[in-house]
């Protein structure tokens, strides 16, 4: 399975989701590869802190379809982090990606951010068939009012929801500054077991 992240804005969280989902994709024994597609390399400047070889990491210097696949190749489950925006790579993976996952945050400006995002990947689904899109939600703030109603909210999207909801927490800022998963920096988190929830989703 190809699984790309996307999300016109930034800090959104699609790093953090990359590259946790990637690592509990491995632990379930899958050849397992994350591709950077972020002209900023931010998947690949985590991978050089303590060389955390669970899963390959490659960059993807050219926004072609063909190159994804061919990246792919020989792997079971390939995720992409790609940038902010909805320019050529981002379109480029949704044509090549069977899963395009877009995390958005609890906020009324993400929430009305993420109509474009949301008609680009319908718009490639005319052309890539076995492609399906899923939003998730990111970065939400316990005990706010609009992290309450925010599954409400997006139930508007008329796109399909994640059951799992990835929290605000510090346990993500501080396993990436160590070149780590989350699962690996603080395995008995509620962030680890976010992370876990949303990967047996997604593999199952």
């Amino acid at each position: 399975m190809i699984i790309t992240i996307v999300n016109e804005k930034g800090g959104v969280g699609k790093t953090t989701v990359a590259i946790n989902l990637s690592y509990c994709i491995a632990g379930k024994g899958y050849r397992t590869l994350l591709i950077d597609a972020d002209p900023q390399g931010s998947v690949l400047k985590w991978k050089s802190i303590a060389d955390n070889k669970t899963f390959d990491v490659k960059p993807y210097p050219d926004p072609l379809t063909n190159l994804i696949r061919k990246l792919a190749k020989g792997y079971q489950h390939t995720v992409i982090d790609t940038p902010p925006g909805i320019g050529d790579a981002t379109w480029s993976t949704l044509l090549g990606a069977n899963l395009a996952i877009i995390p958005i945050t609890p906020s009324p400006f993400d929430i009305w951010a993420s109509n474009d995002i949301i008609q680009l990947v319908r718009k490639a689904k005319e052309h890539n068939k076995n492609l399906i899109g899923a939003l998730v939600i990111s970065k939400k703030i316990a005990g706010t009012l609009v992290g309450r109603d925010i599954r409400n909210t997006l139930a508007e999207l008329k796109m399909g929801i994640f059951n799992t909801e990835i929290a605000h927490r510090m346990a993500y800022v501080n396993a990436a500054g160590a070149g780590l998963s989350v699962v690996e920096y603080a395995p008995n988190s509620k962030a680890a077991k976010e992370m876990k929830s949303l990967c047996d989703e997604i593999v199952r």
